[in-house]
């Protein structure tokens, strides 16, 4: 990997929407810290001799977080209230195998044009059947979408139900397929999540 670097580090064209991105040896731990205290969203940590591996992830490159984050699959919506626009509420979820499962409500963190452009992305999606096994309750009725947009939300926690704690909408994720969202699970907790109560 540090001679493919050295490589393009010679031969990238100078370009405003190309950066080269050095390594930081040696001062990782540091490095973490000042990336988080600049409020940007992570490090990846790389071994040095390993290779780039296509459409697969591996532990020997990992993507640290400064923040807990979450990617959910939209399910469907909820009927705007007050003098919102558009839709209220995202009900969102994760797949575990096959299976979708509901992880809650996303209400916050959208602006005005966000808030459109979703819906104009849910509409052509809306169905009868709920995605999940079990209908999950919303506080007004939910409009059910095929279960294909992704977005990624800042949260501060899980519940005893798994359902995340004040969900902030971050972003669309149009390069995610919906098949590959999961829970995110931290590498210090051995790959269990843990509980906030």
């Amino acid at each position: 990997m540090q001679r493919r670097k050295e490589l393009l580090k010679k031969i990238l064209p100078s370009s405003p929407k190309i950066r080269f991105s050095d390594h930081v040896g040696k001062e990782g731990v540091l490095f973490f810290n000042v990336v988080r205290d600049k409020g940007l969203e992570g490090i990846i940590a790389k071994h040095s001799q390993s290779v780039y591996e296509t459409d697969r992830r591996s532990r020997q490159w990992l993507k640290v977080k400064t923040r807990r984050t979450q990617e959910g699959v939209i399910a469907g919506f909820t009927e705007p209230g007050g003098g919102r626009k558009f839709f209220g509420a995202l009900v969102l979820g994760v797949y575990e195998g096959d299976e979708l499962l509901y992880i809650g409500h996303l209400g916050g963190g959208f602006t005005e044009k966000e808030l459109e452009t979703i819906r104009g992305k849910l509409d052509p999606l809306i169905q009868n059947e709920c995605p999940f096994k079990v209908t999950p309750e919303t506080n007004t009725p939910a409009a059910w979408v095929k279960p294909e947009l992704v977005c990624e939300v800042i949260f501060s926690g899980w519940t005893e139900d798994e359902v995340m704690r004040q969900p902030v909408f971050l972003r669309l994720r149009e390069d995610k397929d919906a098949r590959e969202v999961a829970r995110e699970t931290p590498l210090s907790t051995g790959g269990k999540e843990s509980k906030d109560v």
